[in-house]
């Protein structure tokens, strides 16, 4: 790995206000590997070798490809590949590194970012990438405004317009301190797309219409069956914490929608895939070694939770929502149903995100549940279903495909009908799911958001951010997730961080369910195979012996 920057033409000015780095956290059982290897799929072959088709198997389809409008993994599987950010962070280390700007300021009251962009960068379409492009990107996303760029305009929180200062400086200003904005900028969330997609509609993007300036660009693209990728021709601007520089070693990446999950671990083994994205958690083990591998990687942001809709009668009170909490089993759900990688929720962010402690109140208690249930007047019928004044006590969750969240889901069905809830459950469809989101009809929201940042947490759940509860005014939690957000001194944001999750546990807007581990499965032919800092697939350096 190596270190940066990598001789800039300016000074390297770098701010981590507030950043509290996590440990090294790349975990992997990778057929054939020796130690001290790469720390990558595969085993040191020498050389990497140019060239080649790569076979990559999604679970589901790529609704839309626009990262600046869609953040569910297999869009930014794919995405990540294409288009390139301001800055990159170490996996390793949570430190922000350059990339597309060789350096920045951040000013005092972190109002202000200065970017010194690296000249000689191209998008694939031959325009330059310079401050009017990136200063476009931003002001487009603001925009397009939350309802078409969710999260890319919670990380633009209180955006008060770009400045460009000249060819290649951008100052990035904000009517309030935004802390978290810098690593924002590393995000895929964010990233840096040509002025020509810009002006395209947001359904012309969603369908490809994806002009960047990453190692890959797109081929074809069929949402419902698979998405080609060809190697960018010229491209030499890598982030240093990667393996390489110039092109990307493969010449195609083949990304392959196959739902079914036993035919994508048959695809593996007879050499129709290389790398399965989704494995089925009692596959895993049979591909560690014996010419497989696999790479597992802890998720930062916010992990498995359970969000309640305030706007929904049930879920609007605290007794409920407080017993939900206590009646998942959280330790069976992991022993159960997830791999080794995977763990148990302590907090509502995971323990791979900086400014991460322990939370109180997340037990299994079935008993503390049914006396919250029976304080507030909910009586067992006869099917042991709770009941009160003649409605029962029927929750209904939606879900999405993610690693094992149907068993999941079924698992926590069948506890949490021991205290006496029924959990009606149901699986969304991709394309369907900002449809499903938006219409509000719904009880609890299934909901992992990966990004290495604390700020994940007002990303989802904050008034300022996704308000995944549907809160119909600001709560006193959305005051302490606002103020971490702004907070440069890394001691007072640890409190505040602290303080506005226990309160989304507290209060019950937050059910943690289990921590989430980026897991995959791939043939020992992959080589330099590795995640980014959020742990979603990296293809730059993987190069195939074979």
């Amino acid at each position: 790995m190596r270190t940066f920057p990598r001789s800039p033409a300016r000074p390297l000015r770098l701010a981590t206000a507030g950043l509290a780095l996590p440990l090294a956290l790349l975990v992997t059982a990778c057929g054939g590997a020796e130690p001290g290897g790469s720390g990558g799929g595969g085993a040191d072959d020498g050389e990497p070798r140019s060239g080649g088709t790569l076979a990559v198997g999604l679970n589901t389809s790529v609704a839309c490809v626009d990262p600046h409008q869609n953040s569910s993994n297999v869009s930014i599987f794919v995405a990540r590949q294409i288009a390139d950010s301001l800055t990159d962070q170490d996996p390793e280390t949570g430190e922000i590194t350059p990339w597309l700007a060789e350096s920045w300021d951040v000013s005092p009251d972190a109002t202000s970012y200065t970017f010194h962009l690296r000249a000689g960068v191209t998008f694939s379409d031959g325009t330059p990438l310079d401050a009017e492009a990136v200063a476009a990107n931003f002001d487009t996303i603001t925009e397009l405004g939350p309802a078409v760029t969710p999260l890319a305009s919670t990380y633009l929180d209180g955006y008060a317009g770009s400045e460009v200062v000249d060819e290649h400086t951008v100052t990035v200003n904000f009517d309030h301190a935004n802390v978290q904005f810098l690593q924002g900028t590393a995000t895929i969330t964010l990233g840096i797309l040509a002025p020509a997609t810009l002006a395209a509609t947001p359904e012309e993007r969603c369908a490809g219409n994806l002009v960047a300036a990453g190692p890959f660009v797109i081929d074809s693209y069929q949402p419902e069956q698979r998405i080609t990728l060809n190697r960018r021709e010229g491209y030499d601007w890598a982030s240093p914490v990667l393996e390489h520089e110039g092109e990307a070693h493969v010449e195609t990446v083949d990304f392959e929608v196959v739902p079914e999950s036993g035919v994508r671990a048959g695809q593996l083994r007879n050499g129709e895939l290389h790398i399965d994205t989704i494995p089925l958690t009692e596959d895993v083990p049979s591909f560690e070694g014996n010419g497989f591998g696999v790479v597992g990687r802890p998720y930062p942001g916010v992990g498995v939770n359970l969000i309640p809709n305030l706007e929904r009668p049930l879920t609007s009170e605290l007794a409920v929502r407080r017993a939900v909490s206590l009646g998942a089993d959280r330790e069976e759900i992991v022993a159960g149903v997830f791999t080794e990688y995977d763990q148990v929720a302590q907090n509502v962010i995971t323990s791979a995100t900086p400014f991460f402690e322990p939370l109180d109140g997340l037990e299994y208690d079935p008993e503390e549940a049914r006396s919250l249930l029976d304080e507030a007047g909910w009586v067992p019928g006869s099917d042991g279903i709770r009941e009160r004044d003649g409605q029962r006590l029927e929750l209904l969750g939606l879900y999405h495909a993610g690693r094992q969240a149907g068993p999941m889901m079924e698992l926590l069905q069948s506890q949490l009908r021991e205290i006496g809830i029924d959990l009606q459950i149901r699986l969304e469809a991709p394309a369907d799911l900002a449809a499903a989101e938006a219409s509000g009809e719904w009880d609890l929201w299934y909901s992992p958001f990966h990004r290495a940042e604390a700020d994940a947490a007002r990303a989802v759940f904050g008034f300022t951010g996704r308000n995944q509860n549907r809160a119909a005014e600001p709560r006193p939690v959305d005051e302490l997730l606002q103020a971490q957000s702004g907070e440069a001194d890394p001691e007072r944001r640890q409190e505040l961080v602290t303080e506005a999750t226990q309160e989304l546990v507290d209060q019950g807007y937050a059910i943690p369910l289990y921590e989430l581990a980026g897991v995959m499965t791939h043939r020992d032919s992959v080589k330099g195979f590795h995640f980014e800092a959020s742990s979603r697939l990296s293809l730059y350096d993987v190069w195939l012996n074979e």
